[in-house]
């Protein structure tokens, strides 16, 4: 599956479920008058906007460095990354909750209550495989149980970003059809506003989550631990190598990352001898560590010595 699934189709699939979203939860939202499908309107365009502005800084990222950006556009995914967090936080959860507020507590009858059923499924559907995508992209490979700490520690901020607006989708969806559900079962017109209030304190989590996680890539965020430990081991790899004294690394991009070693070789060696055993650490590390795209290696030696 990893293979498969690119961060381009990720991306496009996503683009393309919103702008499906949107169009069929507005004629919806005109025709049925339900304040869940306003919310579901409201939810899809801002997600549309938010995986447009991801779609442009994905491929904005991929310049090639220049005189004024040595390290590339890398980070730029960042900046539009948080800005489609901050839309989702700061606009679509709460509209999203003050229009629930105000048909919770002047609540009118719903028209075309089985369309707006129809239509809430088609998108739970949609919006169901673009999140999937997203999820296999993250996994690689990888048990789904530790989806959690590897949601925290990828450097994929692109599908991280369409990761987070897929589900609030999906689960948008299933509570819309959920809230409508009782509404139908019960007669109590309260129900479709509570139920898009629900929407819209589930969307400020999720946005707030996502925003907190871009902050650390915007800042400067280093590696995880197992991917330093990978570093280290196959600078270990050469022979020549005795010790590494330390490292730090920095995201500088989806999969791009910045090295910084220093390490102890071994005395005898002379200076055309040491020049080829650095080149060969940095095609360990890179065969290792693939995302390692920037590797500065400096001689040091331990101080007691």
């Amino acid at each position: 599956m990893e293979q498969k699934v690119s961060t381009r189709r990720v991306l496009f699939t996503s683009f393309a479920v919103d702008i499906l979203d949107v169009l069929l939860n507005l004629v919806v939202a005109v025709l049925s008058g339900s304040v869940v499908m306003l919310t579901q309107v409201l939810e899809g365009a801002a997600d549309l906007a938010s995986s447009g502005f991801v779609l442009f800084g994905f491929e904005r990222a991929q310049q090639k460095a220049d005189e004024l950006h040595p390290f590339g556009y890398g980070t730029e995914i960042y900046f539009w990354s948080f800005l489609s967090a901050i839309i989702m936080f700061g606009l679509t959860s709460t509209l999203s909750f003050y229009f629930g507020y105000e048909r919770f507590i002047n609540p009118k009858p719903i028209k075309d209550i089985n369309f707006a059923f129809i239509i809430l499924l088609l998108t739970l559907f949609t919006n169901s495989y673009a999140f999937f995508l997203s999820f296999f992209r993250l996994l690689r490979k990888r048990p789904p149980k530790h989806i959690v700490r590897i949601f925290y520690r990828s450097s994929l901020v692109e599908t991280k970003t369409t990761f987070i607006l897929d589900l609030m989708g999906t689960l948008a969806s299933f509570l819309g059809i959920l809230a409508l559900g009782i509404y139908a079962w019960t007669g109590d017109l309260r129900f479709d506003g509570l139920g898009a209030m629900v929407i819209g304190v589930i969307l400020a989590i999720f946005s707030l989550f996502l925003v907190l996680g871009i902050r650390e890539l915007l800042i400067g965020k280093r590696a995880s631990p197992e991917t330093e430990e990978k570093i280290k081991l196959a600078a270990l790899e050469v022979e020549g190598v005795r010790t590494v004294l330390g490292i730090k690394t920095l995201h500088l991009g989806s999969e791009k990352l910045l090295v910084d070693l220093d390490v102890h070789m071994s005395s005898h060696l002379g200076t055309r001898e040491l020049e080829v055993m650095m080149d060969k650490i940095k095609d360990r590390i890179r065969e290792k560590v693939p995302s390692a795209r920037y590797i500065q290696v400096e001689l040091e030696t331990p101080r007691k010595e």
